[in-house]
């Protein structure tokens, strides 16, 4: 019994792992890893578009080295890192997060609320008033326009 247990539980897995190998996607073609690779490069000229989408000459030729490059059986990081040696980060319609990438979404915002308190603190400065004066300084004005009424008129 025993025995029909084991061989059982072995028919069991061989079958699951042949059907996790059955589902597995197929590798991509070429001409699809290529396709691909062009909808991630922006065209240099059209610089709005992908290379796949663009009509531009330029565009064709950054299609035809992808698809070249494909075919010597470089993978497609090669690839990108080939583009980004020749144009730049900016080649790429998803470049990569920098640290200091992040800069450029902080420091706005940071600045925003920086001189949203500047403008509180300054708001408030003016809205203090003065405190009422006191009896001792209310008289002293009093017995200076009493003495001298001509310069208060």
């Amino acid at each position: 019994m025993t025995r029909t247990r084991v061989a059982l539980l072995l028919a069991v897995i061989a079958i699951a792992c042949a059907l996790a190998l059955a589902a597995r996607a197929p590798a991509p073609t070429n001409e699809a890893r290529a396709d691909r690779l062009a909808e991630e490069l922006r065209c240099p000229v059209c610089q709005g578009l992908s290379v796949r989408d663009s009509p531009s000459e330029t565009a064709r030729q950054m299609r035809e080295l992808a698809a070249q490059r494909v075919a010597e059986g470089r993978n497609d990081d090669q690839i990108r890192d080939e583009f980004r040696a020749s144009y730049g980060d900016w080649v790429l319609l998803a470049p990569p997060l920098l640290a200091w990438s992040g800069l450029v979404w902080v420091v706005p915002f940071a600045l925003v609320v920086l001189g949203f308190v500047l403008a509180g603190g300054l708001l408030r400065r003016r809205q203090v008033s003065e405190a009422a004066p006191t009896a001792a300084q209310l008289a002293t004005l009093r017995e200076r326009v009493a003495n001298d009424p001509g310069v208060y008129e």
